[in-house]
C-alpha cells in the first residue's frame, strides 16, 4: 500500500559516513482481485456516496477499469475507513508501461452513469469529495507514501452525452501536504463542484477521477518505483446542496482499520502463544461527520474459525463530538480504548479468530451504515508476523561494504524449532533485485538489546523471490528458545527491496550491520519478515495440499512440458538455488530443454495476490 517519484528515495540519516538505511518507493504492489463489471442499463439514482469502507472499489457504483485502487491504512486518518489511491501503478500492480520521467497519464477511477434527468442548475446538484497528496508530513522517516511532485497532477472530469465528451472540471497541480497545511491547518482538503452545465442533466452523466506521474531520474536501474499518490475520499453528489459548506451528515464511522488483539504480534505461531500475549486495550477511531455531538452505540465481537461468537463487549452509549472543526474524535475510553478482557485460549492446532467491532448512531444507525463495521483476523499459524501483509515501500541498507546484515528481534515463550523465513521482496524495475544473493542467518540477542552471537547461518546461496511472500526453507531446522534475531547476510551492496509494511512501528526491533557496529533502525514501520516454527513449517513447499489440489499440475515427473490447473496468472520455473530459469504466462511451460532434476514451479494466482510452490520433477 509511500515525493516520490520513482526512484530511490528517500530517507536517509546517514548514521555514518559509509552506511544508511534507505527506504524505496514501489514498482510493484500486491491489488486485491477486481471483478468483471458491465454498465447499468438504468443509471444509479441520487444520492451518490461512497467512502470505500468496503474495502474495494463496488460493482454498483464504478467501471471496472483504470488501475486505481482501494487502500485501508496508506493515509493518515481518512474521513472514513477505506480510501481511493491513484499512483503510477496499474491495475495489476505494476509500474505502468509508459512510465518515465516525463509526465504520463496513469490510473483512472470511473463511475457507472448517475440519474441527473428532471433536474436543472437551479436544483444545485453538488459534487464534492476530500482528496491529500501523498507523503504526509512530518518526520520523513515516519511519512506513508510519496508526494508528487509539481508537474504531476489529479483531475476531475464530467461527461456530457451531447457531445460524447469528457470536461475537465476541477485540477490541482503537485503539492505536499505540509504546503496544504500550511495554508489551510488540515490534511484532507475539501472540493466541491456544482453541476451547472445543462448537458449533463440526463440519465448518462458520470464522472472520473485521473492523475498523471512522473518518474524521477534514477542513476541506477531497480531503484525506480511507485510514485505520486493522490487520495480520495467520502464523495457526495446530490442536489439541494451548497458548494460552501461540508456537508454535515448524521454518519458516525470508523476512521482507521481495526487491530490485532496481541500486545506486539499481528500473528504468531500457534504454540507459542501465551495468555500474557493478549494486549489489554484496543485502540479504536470512531469519527462523527456530523455538526454536532451524537450519541453512538459500540461494542465488538470474538469470533472462532467455524463462526461460533466467543466471546463480546458491550461499549454501551457514548457521545461522540463532532469531527469538524477541530478534527476531534470519539475520546471516551469505553469506546476508543475498550478493555480486552478476554483471552485466546491455548490452541493445538492453526486457528484463525476474527474480531468484529461495530458503531451506530443511536438504535437504529446512521444514513451511511457500510463504515460502521471493520474487521480483523487474529492469525495463529506456524509464524510470527508484526506486518499486515502489504508493503507501502522497499527497505534497503547502503553501504561501500560487500557485506550487510540484516537482523529482527523476535521473543519466543518456549523452546521450537525454526524451520523457514517467509520474506517479501518488492518487484523492481527490470527485476534487478531478483540477482542479489542472501544468507538466512540467526543471532542472539546480547545484553545491551543487540544481535551478538551468531547461531546459524544457513549454507544455501538465496535468492529473492519477488511480489509475494515466499517461504524459505532452511536447510536445516534449527531449535532456538527465548530472544532471537532473524534475518540475512547480504552479499553485495544493492537494493535488495525487502517490503516495508508503514503501519506498525517496530524500529526498535530492526538492526543492521554494515562495517563494525549493530545500529538500530530509526525508520518507523514493520519489515515484511516472519520467521516459521513447528510441525507446520516443517511440512515445506512441496507438501503444501491446498496448493496441489487448487492448482494441479501434470504431467509430474515430467519429460516434455507441464501444465497446471486453476486459475493463473503464469508459472515461474526455479533451481533448487533459487534461480530462476523459466517464466511463462500461460497455464503451460516447455520443460524439455531442463536437465534431469527438482525443481521448484512457482504458481502465480490469477489475482497476483498469492503464489503457489510446487516440487516439479524433471525426467526425460
Amino acid at each position: 500500500m509511500v515525493g516520490r517519484r520513482l526512484v530511490l528515495l528517500m530517507l536517509l540519516l546517514p548514521v555514518s559516513a559509509v552506511a544508511q538505511e534507505v527506504l524505496l518507493p514501489l514498482q510493484h504492489a500486491v491489488v486485491p482481485p477486481r471483478r468483471e463489471v458491465k454498465l447499468q442499463p438504468i443509471a444509479l439514482t441520487l444520492p451518490f456516496f461512497d467512502d470505500f469502507s468496503a474495502g474495494n472499489l463496488v460493482v454498483n457504483r464504478w467501471q471496472q477499469q483504470g488501475g486505481a485502487t482501494v487502500s485501508m491504512d496508506v493515509s493518515p486518518l481518512a474521513p472514513t475507513v477505506g480510501i481511493l489511491t491513484l499512483d503510477a501503478l496499474d491495475g495489476s500492480g505494476c509500474l505502468y508501461s509508459q512510465a518515465t520521467t516525463s509526465v504520463f497519464p496513469a490510473d483512472t477511477a470511473t463511475s457507472l452513469p448517475v440519474s441527473l434527468n428532471g433536474l436543472l442548475a437551479a436544483d444545485s446538484v453538488v459534487f464534492s469529495f476530500y482528496y491529500l497528496p501523498g507523503g504526509g508530513y512530518g518526520n520523513l522517516w515516519e511519512r506513508v507514501g510519496f508526494a508528487p511532485d509539481s508537474q504531476d497532477s489529479l483531475f476531475l472530469d464530467f461527461y456530457r452525452a451531447a457531445d460524447s465528451s469528457w470536461h475537465n472540471v476541477w485540477s490541482v497541480g503537485g503539492i505536499s501536504v505540509d504546503s496544504l497545511r500550511a495554508h489551510t491547518g488540515r490534511d484532507w482538503q475539501y472540493v466541491a463542484v456544482a453541476v451547472t452545465d445543462n448537458g449533463y442533466f440526463d440519465s448518462t452523466f458520470c464522472f472520473r477521477f485521473r492523475n498523471y506521474a512522473s518518474l524521477e531520474v534514477s542513476p541506477k536501474a531497480g531503484k525506480a518505483g511507485n510514485c505520486d499518490f493522490w487520495h480520495i475520499d467520502y464523495i457526495v453528489l446530490d442536489s439541494g446542496r451548497t458548494v460552501t459548506a461540508e456537508p454535515e451528515v448524521r454518519d458516525i464511522a470508523f476512521a482507521a482499520p481495526a487491530g490485532s488483539f496481541l500486545s506486539s504480534y499481528r500473528a504468531m505461531p500457534f504454540g507459542q502463544y501465551v495468555v500474557s500475549d493478549m494486549a489489554s486495550n484496543a485502540d479504536v477511531t470512531i469519527t462523527n461527520r456530523f455538526s454536532s455531538t451524537l450519541a453512538s452505540h459500540y461494542g465488538y465481537s470474538i469470533f472462532d474459525s467455524i463462526g461460533n461468537e466467543v466471546y463480546s463487549y458491550d461499549g454501551g452509549y457514548e457521545n461522540a463530538p463532532p469531527f469538524m472543526p477541530n478534527g476531534t474524535y470519539q475520546t471516551a475510553s469505553a469506546h476508543a480504548h475498550p478493555a480486552i478482557d478476554y483471552a485466546f485460549p491455548p490452541m493445538t492446532s492453526a486457528t484463525d479468530y476474527t474480531i468484529v467491532h461495530t458503531v451506530r448512531e443511536g438504535a437504529g444507525g446512521d444514513l451511511h451504515q457500510d463504515n460502521d463495521t471493520i474487521r480483523f483476523v487474529q492469525r495463529f499459524g506456524d509464524y510470527y508476523a508484526y506486518d499486515d501483509g502489504s508493503a507501502e515501500n522497499g527497505y534497503s541498507l547502503t553501504s561501500t561494504s560487500s557485506t550487510l546484515y540484516l537482523a529482527y528481534r523476535f521473543d519466543l515463550n518456549r523452546p521450537d524449532t525454526l524451520t523457514a523465513v517467509d520474506l517479501f521482496f518488492n518487484a523492481t524495475l527490470h527485476e534487478e533485485n531478483e540477482s542479489i544473493p542472501f544468507y538466512l542467518t540467526l543471532w542472539e540477542v546480547g545484553a545491551n538489546g543487540k544481535p551478538s552471537e551468531l547461531i546459524y547461518r544457513d549454507p544455501t546461496r538465496r535468492y529473492p523471490h519477488t511480489g509475494a511472500y515466499h517461504r524459505y526453507i532452511l536447510e536445516e531446522p534449527v531449535i532456538v528458545e527465548g530472544n532471537i534475531f532473524v534475518g540475512f547476510e547480504q552479499r553485495g551492496n544493492d537494493f535488495i527491496n525487502l517490503g516495508f509494511d508503514r503501519s506498525l512501528n517496530t524500529s526498535d526491533r530492526i538492526y543492521y550491520l554494515t562495517d563494525t557496529a549493530w545500529r538500530q533502525s530509526f525508520l518507523s514501520g514493520s519489515l515484511l519478515m516472519r520467521p516459521c516454527f513447528g510441525v507446520a513449517a516443517t511440512v515445506g513447499i512441496a507438501e503444501r495440499s491446498v496448493d496441489e489440489v487448487e492448482y494441479r499440475v501434470y504431467p509430474n515427473p515430467s519429460s516434455d512440458r507441464v501444465y497446471a490447473m486453476g486459475e493463473l496468472n503464469g508459472m515461474e520455473l526455479y533451481d533448487m538455488q533459487g534461480r530462476r530459469l523459466k517464466t511463462t504466462r500461460g497455464n503451460q511451460m516447455i520443460v524439455s530443454d531442463i536437465p534431469n532434476g527438482i525443481y521448484l514451479l512457482r504458481i502465480i494466482s490469477s489475482t497476483r495476490s498469492h503464489c503457489h510452490p510446487v516440487t516439479l520433477i524433471v525426467n526425460h
